[in-house]
């Protein structure tokens, strides 16, 4: 099967320019052409803005170093894996001396691929994909398949950091595994979904977290348990939040209550029932 080769904006023979235009779908660059091979699409760039300035003190004047060739991979097109070559220029400040290249939209320094490739396996990971099975599919290590998923991770928990807080909020105690220390658990009961999980389920545990907490005077309710704790807890955080009693709780202590009135109207029955389960 033969390689084809394509350059963006030659003609074709019924006159129309080759659909090729942002073909990688990241802003920034300008595709010169494009190589069909069998296992693997390679597609030449160049950035389209021009370095005007340094990055590091801003003088503008600036030498030339050369030209040279980054190659990293992307995500797959038309049923192939994709390789980007950019053409990129290195310059020299006259002024701090420093060297530079351009920055490059969409691929951070020193990776091997971009960051949407690398999102995608996140979100394959993410998904239940294990992570030897993903290796394999995209010809990685696992270790850089945990490395990725590690770095998107950390990356959307700080994004979530300058997330308002739900006006509608849930606040629950429990332990992810036996043995394990306690968690508190934030759910937007208007949405039905975790807003956060915080580790410790004390005021001094949970202090820092709902202190830097965004939006938390826009709350308007708080359902807890019938903890006096979580009361005060709740007061002095959620100044605006009317607090709401869980109703599993309220079921719970109400249906507690009833055995004992029980017991001390019936004790026989009570009797009764223990000498049937012996």
């Amino acid at each position: 099967m033969r390689a084809l080769h394509l350059k963006l904006g030659a003609s074709r023979p019924d006159g129309m320019l080759t659909p090729m235009n942002n073909i990688i779908g990241l802003r920034g660059y300008r595709e010169t052409s494009i190589n069909y091979k069998p296992q693997i699409v390679e597609v030449d760039l160049v950035l389209e803005l021009r370095i005007k300035s340094c990055p590091c003190c801003g003088a503008t004047k600036l030498h030339s170093k050369g030209r040279y060739e980054r190659r990293v991979r992307h995500l797959t097109s038309f049923g192939r894996e994709s390789l980007l070559r950019i053409d990129l220029q290195r310059y020299r400040c006259c002024e701090c001396n420093r060297t530079f290249v351009p920055t490059l939209p969409g691929i951070l320094p020193r990776r091997q691929s971009s960051e949407p490739f690398r999102e995608g396996v996140y979100q394959s990971h993410h998904d239940g994909i294990c992570a030897s099975t993903l290796a394999q599919a995209r010809d990685l290590g696992q270790a850089t398949v945990g490395r990725i998923y590690e770095q998107f991770t950390r990356r959307k928990a700080n994004e979530r950091i300058s997330i308002d807080c739900p006006q509608v909020l849930g606040l629950d105690e429990h332990s992810l595994h036996r043995g394990y220390q306690m968690v508190t658990t934030l759910c937007d009961l208007k949405r039905r979904r975790v807003f956060d999980l915080v580790e410790g389920r004390s005021a001094r545990d949970l202090h820092h977290y709902l202190s830097q907490l965004r939006g938390r005077e826009k709350v308007k309710m708080v359902c807890i348990d019938l903890s006096s704790p979580y009361r005060r807890m709740i007061k002095r955080f959620f100044p605006n939040a009317r607090i709401v009693a869980d109703r599993f709780h309220v079921i719970r202590i109400v249906q507690h209550h009833f055995m004992n009135l029980f017991k001390q109207v019936a004790p026989q029955v009570v009797q009764l029932c223990r000498s049937s389960e012996a």
